[in-house]
């Protein structure tokens, strides 16, 4: 667990070092920059500054007892505010980024993703990439999703989801994850056909939205691929609705 606090703490921002002094300051509280240090296993020239990048941040203060200074690591929520500052600077620059965007609609891009956080990455493309009141198309395991997928993210995606009047038609393997699926499926704006496991067996996922078909593998580490091209996204639908009626039958 402490290796992925580390790594999610890195993942918004912080330095590894940045890290390791934060997380002695909060076991510390109130400390001399010796016990930092110490803690950290860092070296005390080198901790002075990481506190003073952490200052700027807002995750360390400090207060005077008589000439000595004593540094206190701030409250975690603190990051939600430092997490919320980075979204906002990002949204002021999206619309130039945007710009420099090189879209060229004829020739069909390939996108490679790794690991869970490009899996992430592929599932926040789905939602960036079409409009409000679509409709997104799905083959999917699921178990193996939810053995390393993280599940507050799913909930998160599904709320965001709905919350944009998109719904989904899901093709998934009978499972228990898949059948919670379905139980709440009036709700999730999903629509889900389950097919016994000893009938087909995959271990990944394919989605099927805008002009882009994402292939994702759960069993190779999350590797994921990403085909933005109208006319294969056009053959993945038909062979979806293929599938679907005769599922249906």
């Amino acid at each position: 667990m402490a290796d992925d606090i580390k790594n999610i703490l890195q993942g918004i921002g912080l330095t590894k070092e940045q890290v390791e002094i934060y997380l002695a300051g909060l076991e510390l509280g109130e400390t001399s920059v010796q016990n930092l240090a110490k803690k950290a296993n860092i070296k005390r020239p080198t901790t002075y500054l990481i506190l003073d990048e952490l200052k700027e941040k807002g995750l360390f203060s400090y207060v005077l007892r008589g000439k000595k200074r004593y540094f206190l690591a701030e409250n975690p929520d603190k990051l939600f505010a430092s997490v919320k500052q980075k979204e906002i600077q990002l949204k002021q620059i999206m619309p130039e980024l945007k710009s420099l965007f090189n879209i060229d609609t004829e020739k069909p891009k390939i996108r490679y993703y790794e690991g869970i956080n490009g899996a992430l990455s592929v599932y926040d493309d789905i939602l960036a990439s079409i409009p409000n009141h679509s409709e997104i198309l799905s083959y999917t395991g699921i178990a193996g999703l939810y053995k390393d997928f993280p599940k507050d993210f799913a909930k998160d995606f599904f709320n965001r989801r709905v919350q944009r009047q998109i719904s989904t038609r899901i093709i998934a393997i009978d499972s228990e994850e898949s059948r919670e699926w379905q139980k709440h499926a009036p709700f999730e704006m999903r629509d889900i056909i389950l097919v016994p496991e000893n009938q087909v067996l995959f271990f990944g996922d394919t989605e099927i939205y805008g002009n882009k078909v994402a292939l994702i593998s759960y069993k190779e580490n999350f590797m994921a691929v990403v085909i933005e091209s109208k006319e294969i996204a056009t053959m993945q639908r038909f062979i979806f609705e293929l599938a679907w009626k005769k599922l249906k039958e």
